[in-house]
């Protein structure tokens, strides 16, 4: 990865933290041993493992990336993608946010930024 892939990413990240620090009323942090050992983005936020992603095109990859994260650290995944001019959005695992209605995994949704948080102010973080 080029240096300059470095510093948008490094600048996405802090920009995605800084509004869900500003959601959630609690301060999320760029998780740099990520960079190190491959982890998620932060751990911050209970139960969830957050990867994120500013690029102009989502790929597949990105999301099988945010799962072997989360499954290493037995934690949810979310992806959070944000193509220039657009608003961030979280992609989830419906098994994650409607278990009683998506039991199984592998079923994926797009959902808004303040539509996550509010998911996670309100769900009982997994035991």
């Amino acid at each position: 990865m080029g240096a300059m892939s470095r510093r948008n990413g490094a600048a996405g990240e802090r920009e995605l933290f800084a509004l869900l620090s500003d959601e959630l009323g609690s301060v999320v942090r760029r998780g740099l041993w990520a960079c190190r050992d491959g982890g998620a983005d932060t751990l911050d936020v209970p139960g969830w493992a957050i990867e994120c992603k500013r690029t102009e095109r989502h790929e597949a990859a990105h999301w099988l990336q945010a799962e072997e994260q989360a499954e290493r650290e037995g934690r949810r995944p979310v992806l959070f993608w944000r193509a220039s001019r657009r608003p961030w959005v979280a992609m989830v695992d419906l098994a994650d946010v409607a278990p009683g209605v998506y039991p199984r995994r592998g079923e994926t949704a797009w959902i808004s930024l303040p539509a996550w948080c509010q998911l996670v102010r309100e769900a009982p973080a997994p035991a």
